[in-house]
């Protein structure tokens, strides 16, 4: 049967359906209690199929529903990146690596011997002077903001 608002619809296809596939549908999971096991029971076998059907009729409603279905997308998009890793992106911070080769020049050694230092100490090729002398310069300009000047 055909209907003129969406909405109405919509409501109707809920209703007719158990709680669980309601709540699968709206993304309101996990499922928890007589839903879940009610869920495990009707998706064995070619129950995933039926599910499908479902969702895509509930989709083709939702459509017509143009804030219903904004929300839906958003809703799916929050879902899908809360299962991404968290992962930061870049190369990692030598904030150790530079706090070390600090304490080495403020003892009193050349960028050059401090490379040669952190290189006995980290392995050959680790770092060389002008990537030290270009670290600490970094960092020197690295200040938290004063709000005092203007």
């Amino acid at each position: 049967m055909g209907f003129k608002d969406p909405e109405k619809e919509l409501e109707q296809f809920l209703a007719e359906q158990p709680s669980w596939v309601r709540k699968v549908l709206r993304r309101e999971l996990p499922l928890e209690g007589q839903d879940a096991k009610n869920c495990s029971e009707a998706l064995e076998g070619d129950g995933i199929f039926e599910l499908s059907a479902l969702e895509k009729k509930y989709r083709a409603i939702l459509i017509r529903i143009p804030t219903r279905w904004r929300d839906y997308r958003e809703k799916l998009k929050r879902i899908a990146l809360a299962n991404l890793p968290t992962r930061q992106v870049g190369r990692p911070r030598k904030d150790a690596f530079a706090e070390e080769a600090s304490q080495l020049k403020a003892a009193g050694k050349s960028y050059a011997n401090v490379a040669k230092e952190l290189n006995r100490k980290y392995g050959p090729s680790t770092t060389t002077s002008d990537a030290i002398r270009k670290l600490l310069g970094s960092r020197k300009r690295e200040r938290p903001f004063n709000s005092d000047k203007t």
